[in-house]
């Protein structure tokens, strides 16, 4: 269900009679030292640091007190010498909050079941000693690999999928442990990865414990969904909303026909999932990957699936797979110009479906394109390197990329409890930072092995262009370092990454 949000300073005036209220897509959390105000969405983490003051503030905006109102409450417990100073303070934090977050909204009766009550005591309270936080103090969301098996081991898959025996998984048990104990930490989105997560036996009991615990997440599969496995899917509550969400399950078909994209009898398996979930009322999409073998077909399989009633639809393009890629899966420019003039011809032809595309690009003369990208920076991202007579285009996409995860708001556990700091990375010694069978995910994520991974010193760069950068401590702490784009083009965990405007120059 999507609410209608109205935000305050862009969509509507700011008046007297305005009630300010957090957006139901947004959460203001305390995060040890820090207040955070994160993204409410599946699969995301993004967020943004606020000062206390500002967090006090927002903390107040719960839909019950008008503008004029809150202005009042702000003056008093601020100090200002009179309302209009405090209407000026509030007014310039509703404006800086929504100039990226587009979290402050006006209240409606729609949005008061999702209206959250908060103590501004919990974000204003004095700190104690020295601000060293550099990052979350615990996790703001998790990868979770149940498994690293799939039934169809597409020659497209982006996972490292490391074979384990059975018996050195870790244990159903342990599991429902580690999602009790990231409810704890306040995390309330993981990201299910690594082989397909229905393919482990225990797929919908760790499913049903995700639910009961209040997590927001996808659930990506080419699993056949028997009848079986659907009604299981309802019993244990993914059909349920978790707010103003409804759960999303993901099925990936690429094509209309069976062909070398697909084993035999793929396609018609998942034309019975489509089924299933369909007469359950699940929230499904379906999602093609697009390569060369496929690219011309898109139109007809986006035809098959409205004629089954499916009206959410994602084309995403062949990604570059690092484990094993295969330069023929590549789309060319002319396969996206094509796959871009079908997905314009199946939006006019059947407006009622939500289209999205990924790695395409736009038809020329469409309006729009509906291209899947994220416009939120996580974390506050303002990097000045000096390289001299660089292009002002590779110094610009450096300073606004986005900022690594890895050990910085997320970290992903694996199917035998060892823990990496991005899931495309291998599942190798080098790149373990902790193994929840042993220790918490506190432990792990505070561990001085994910700290020397995550924030690595300059010796450990000595030989690249990192080590001898003068900016290297500024641009390790804003954005990160990449380890996985470091390993895959050179080699080394330690080292730039291949767009670093610096180690291009001295290339």
């Amino acid at each position: 269900m999507q609410l209608q949000c109205s935000v305050l300073g862009k969509d509507v005036e700011i008046t007297d009679t305005s009630t300010p209220v957090i957006s139901p897509y947004w959460r203001l959390k305390r995060n040890g030292d820090w207040t955070l105000l994160c993204r409410y969405a599946a699969e995301q983490s993004d967020y943004s640091l606020v000062s206390p003051l500002v967090g006090a503030t927002l903390s107040l905006m719960d839909g019950r007190l008008a503008f004029r109102h809150l202005c009042l409450i702000v003056q008093y417990a601020q100090g200002f010498e009179n309302l209009e100073a405090a209407k000026e303070f509030v007014t310039k934090v509703i404006l800086a909050t929504n100039k990226e977050c587009d979290a402050v909204v006006d209240m409606t009766p729609e949005l008061e079941p999702f209206a959250v009550k908060m103590d501004p005591l919990r974000f204003a309270s004095n700190m104690s000693g020295p601000q060293e936080q550099k990052r979350p103090a615990a996790p703001l969301s998790l990868n979770l690999m149940f498994s690293n098996e799939c039934e169809t081991n597409c020659s497209y898959c982006q996972a490292q999928r490391r074979y384990l025996p059975e018996n050195t998984l870790l244990p159903a048990k342990r599991w429902k442990e580690i999602i009790g104990e990231a409810k704890s930490l306040g995390i309330e989105q993981v990201t299910l990865s690594g082989g397909d997560p229905l393919y482990r036996k225990e797929a919908l009991a760790l499913i049903g414990e995700l639910i009961a615990k209040d997590m927001l997440f996808q659930l990506p599969t080419k699993c056949c969904i028997t009848e079986e496995i659907a009604e299981r899917l309802v019993e244990v509550g993914m059909t349920n909303p978790i707010n103003q969400y409804l759960r999303e399950i993901q099925l990936t078909i690429d094509g209309p026909d069976e062909g070398p994209a697909h084993k035999s009898g793929h396609v018609s398996k998942s034309v019975q999932s489509i089924r299933n979930l369909k007469a359950r009322g699940f929230n499904f999409r379906v999602k093609a990957v697009a390569t060369p073998v496929n690219a011309s077909r898109i139109y007809p399989w986006i035809k098959q699936l409205v004629e089954m009633g499916v009206t959410q639809i994602t084309v995403a393009a062949y990604a570059k797979v690092y484990h094993k890629h295969n330069g023929n899966l590549s789309l060319s420019s002319h396969d996206k110009f094509s796959i871009a003039q079908q997905c314009q011809k199946a939006r006019s032809d059947f407006p009622e479906i939500s289209l999205s595309t990924s790695g395409i690009g736009p038809a020329p003369g469409a309006e729009q394109c509906m291209e899947s990208a994220s416009v939120f920076k996580p974390g506050p991202i303002e990097i000045s390197v000096d390289i001299g007579d660089e292009s002002s285009g590779k110094i610009s996409y450096w300073k606004s990329r986005t900022q690594c995860a890895g050990g910085r708001t997320s970290m992903t556990v694996t199917p035998d409890g060892k823990v990496v700091l991005c899931d495309t990375v291998p599942q190798d010694e080098s790149f373990f930072v902790g193994d929840v069978s042993t220790q918490s995910l506190l432990e792990v994520w505070n561990s001085e092995c994910l700290l020397n991974f995550a924030y690595p010193s300059r010796e450990k760069f000595k030989g690249s262009a990192c080590y001898d950068c003068d900016k290297l401590e500024e641009c390790q702490s804003k954005a990160g370092h990449c380890f996985r784009d470091s390993y895959f083009n050179f080699g080394t965990i330690f080292g730039p990454a291949a767009n670093c405007p610096v180690a291009q120059r001295q290339a």
